[in-house]
């Protein structure tokens, strides 16, 4: 039985990777919130290895206040690239395999064509400075310690599910108002539901022979805006509400968003044998999945 360590454990990811491998016959997961490991702190990410002895590691955690890392850029960095090094760098030296998942953010967002791993990043915030600092880290760091294990890079966009705090869930509870939402329509990206994206990295750790190490872009077949998104969630849920498109400097923000950040799922599919899901079949599967809970 291999055994997967889970990093950010109480995240939105990382609880459903917990979940999907407590229902998995040949893995075994050890579940590790921040409070049960500091990544941040390479001893301690050594001294964790050491003691579970694990097979795999996937990095879910993450530092995600897009806005406020703009202010907290010393924790942003700290989880979202010294983390992911330590990780890395531990994993490298013992020959374990690792995953790290990325984020759209790590682009400037002016393409106006999908966004595929041989586009140059840039980022335009603190959020994505700091997490394709990880990338870089952990890439690095199986380089420099020629390592057997593999190590994958995950990119990912709009990562929502049926329960936490995410678009879909604030889309709910806002419709419970009964009054008309303004949402903006000029950011396009493809929204990714956490169960599908956690079935595909546990795949990867079952069997690490069939994805070359690399950095991919994950995602639906798209791309969409946050309006039509909206729209889409209100549709499926038989929910009467109006939806007015804007623009985002309706809705100035501190930190600047990626007016494009679409990433190219297809040549991660093609390397899987899989076909990409149309952003709207796997958000009606994840409000089918809702509806079933509330039962």
């Amino acid at each position: 039985m291999r055994r997967i360590i889970i990093t950010g454990a109480q995240g939105q990811l990382g609880k459903r990777l917990v979940e999907q491998l407590g229902q998995h016959n040949e893995m075994e997961a050890i579940a590790l919130d921040r409070n049960a490991l500091n990544i941040s702190d390479y001893d301690a990410v050594l001294m964790a290895l050491e003691r579970w002895s694990p097979d795999g590691v996937i990095n879910a955690a993450a530092y995600t206040a897009v806005d406020q890392a703009e202010d907290e850029q010393e924790l942003a960095h700290a989880v979202n690239a010294k983390g992911p090094e330590n990780l890395a760098r531990a994993c490298a030296l013992k020959d374990i395999d690792f995953i790290h998942v990325s984020t759209d953010y790590v682009f400037n967002g002016l393409s106006t064509t999908p966004y595929r791993t041989t586009d140059t990043p840039d980022p335009i915030g603190i959020y994505g400075v700091t997490k394709l600092a990880g990338e870089t880290a952990v890439q690095k760091a199986f380089l420099d310690g020629e390592s057997n294990a593999k190590h994958w890079v995950f990119r990912v966009a709009w990562l929502y599910d049926a329960v936490g705090k995410n678009f879909l869930t604030t889309m709910l509870r806002l419709a419970e108002k009964g009054q008309p939402l303004r949402v903006v329509s000029d950011q396009w990206a493809s929204p990714t539901a956490a169960g599908p994206l956690a079935g595909m990295l546990i795949d990867c750790m079952a069997a690490p022979n069939r994805l070359p190490a690399a950095v991919w872009h994950y995602g639906t077949e798209g791309p969409t805006h946050w309006c039509d998104f909206a729209k889409a969630i209100f549709e499926l849920s038989d929910l009467q509400v109006d939806v007015i498109p804007c623009s985002s400097s309706e809705y100035p923000t501190k930190a600047r968003r990626p007016s494009y950040s679409y990433l190219d799922p297809h040549p991660l599919m093609t390397a899987l044998g899989r076909q990409a899901v149309p952003w709207k079949d796997e958000l009606e599967h994840c409000l089918s999945e809702l509806n079933r809970t509330k039962r």
